[in-house]
């Protein structure tokens, strides 16, 4: 699991050594080989209910395999439609203007977990300065 500590050291040796690289190259160093979670900022469906709907929202979920530019390369799962279950296999480019959120898939939860209300705020800063 990459870790805050990870992320700050990634950047400082990038500035050390004035070395600039992409969004999506940063991802694949910190995230190489992990699976991680991409909510693309659209829905891919919308479920109607009598009176609501449900927008799913679209979210692309695979192991980083390398990134070039503004191209991340992802091993991503998908459901094979002959016999219905989740495979990995499907490589898909994305290009880094298209992700909105990303995350590492670990046991820390998932981004639907991470989408809290405004009224959490005083919460979460309690519990990040630990006066719970």
């Amino acid at each position: 699991m990459a870790n805050e500590i990870e992320f700050i050291n990634t950047i400082s040796s990038l500035r050390a050594s004035n070395e600039n690289i992409t969004f999506a190259e940063l991802i694949a160093r910190v995230w190489g080989g992990k699976v991680v979670e991409i909510y693309i900022g659209d829905s891919y469906e919308d479920v109607k209910y009598d009176d609501s709907m449900i927008r799913c929202a679209a979210v692309v979920i695979g192991k980083v395999i390398t990134a070039y530019a503004e191209c991340i390369v992802l091993n991503c799962a998908y459901i094979d439609q002959q016999d219905k279950k989740m495979k990995f296999g499907n490589i898909v480019c994305l290009n880094e203007r298209g992700i909105r959120t990303i995350s590492q898939v670990d046991e820390t939860g998932v981004l639907k977990d991470t989408f809290l209300s405004s009224r959490d705020c005083r919460v979460v800063k309690d519990l990040i300065t630990g006066k719970e």
